[in-house]
């Protein structure tokens, strides 16, 4: 299944349950002296850590993602089900258009997804190149007070 087909897809499955989730990277500098590439490279791991008590919904991340990045490890502290969306927007989209379009013409192509139970973790490994350009971690699961994104379980960053 194409990249595009993934990503439609999973903001179809998305929509249906009311939310998404996205976290993103940092700078990839092409110099390569001791000082630049301290600079360049990033974090192989870093931990997202989902939380929703007292009806607070957060996300917390352990250091921002960089192209360098390999695995997130997600962790759900809280006392519901959280999940993990982890995408590139397309260029010009915002989350709430690439929500709405369920990854569709462009508007965001999914690096990884998952979830974990209640004070479980889930590590994932991104598979694909991480590219220049606007990420997001995103939780799309909804609640009566709407998408847990939209309530504060979301990550939004540029790789440069």
């Amino acid at each position: 299944m194409s990249a595009m087909r993934r990503s439609a897809a999973l903001f179809a499955a998305l929509a249906l349950i009311g939310g998404a989730t996205l976290a993103a990277c940092g700078d990839d500098d092409e110099e390569s002296n001791g000082e630049e590439t301290a600079e360049a490279s990033g974090p192989a791991e870093v931990t997202l850590t989902a939380d929703d008590a007292g009806g607070d919904y957060t996300f917390e991340l352990s250091e921002t993602p960089t192209a360098e990045t390999k695995t997130v490890v997600f962790d759900n502290q809280g006392q519901e089900p959280h999940a993990l969306i982890y995408a590139r927007l397309g260029e010009g989209f915002t989350v709430d258009e690439a929500f709405e379009l369920q990854g569709r013409q462009g508007s965001a192509e999914t690096l990884i997804e998952g979830g974990a139970a209640p004070g479980k973790s889930e590590t994932i490994e991104i598979k694909d190149p991480v590219e220049p350009g606007d990420y997001v971690m995103l939780c799309p699961i909804g609640s009566p007070q709407g998408p847990h994104y939209k309530l504060g379980q979301l990550e939004e960053f540029t790789i440069e």
